[in-house]
């Protein structure tokens, strides 16, 4: 009866130790609010991630960027993980494009574009690496240019989820 009793606990203690478990991290990347436009149409902000960071393609350990975005009107607004230059350039001839995980959400309701939206991309975890990284932001205008009326958005609480190999 006591061999009965012992056989599940030692079918949890198999399982535990049968394979590598991914842990999942955050990081916070900016909490207040930042304006770009016209006037400023890219922000490249400085984050650390950890020696551990899982680095891995696989959907499984993908990591998720979670912001808040004000009045984003043009479907051209484009975020940028670990981009080769920190220049926003037009997107038809986008020198970034290696490090793009995808645009800000647009908002298509006019009553909409002065509330905040939340976004959520999903990307690769192979964007990322262990110390220095690098997120950009650009702005572009309707057609997807630099040249003039840049769409005028807010960023706020941007957080990256992440696994490590812990």
């Amino acid at each position: 009866m006591k061999v009965l009793k012992a056989i599940p606990t030692l079918i949890l203690l198999a399982a535990g130790w049968t394979g590598a478990h991914a842990t999942a991290h955050f990081v916070t990347i900016q909490r207040g609010q930042s304006n770009l436009g016209d006037a400023v149409h890219g922000q490249v902000i400085p984050f650390t991630l950890p020696a551990t960071v899982n680095m891995s393609n696989a959907t499984a350990f993908s990591a998720v960027l979670d912001l808040a975005v004000l009045g984003s009107t043009y479907g051209y607004n484009e975020v940028y993980i670990n981009p080769p230059t920190t220049v926003c350039t037009d997107n038809g001839s986008d020198a970034n494009q290696a490090g793009s995980i995808g645009m800000l959400q647009k908002h298509e309701d006019s009553n909409l574009q002065n509330e905040w939206a939340v976004n959520h991309i999903a990307l690769s975890s192979s964007f990322l690496v262990p110390g220095a990284n690098k997120i950009m932001f650009c702005v572009r205008n309707s057609t997807g240019g630099l040249d003039g009326n840049l769409d005028n958005i807010g960023l706020k609480s941007i957080v990256l989820l992440y696994h490590t190999n812990d």
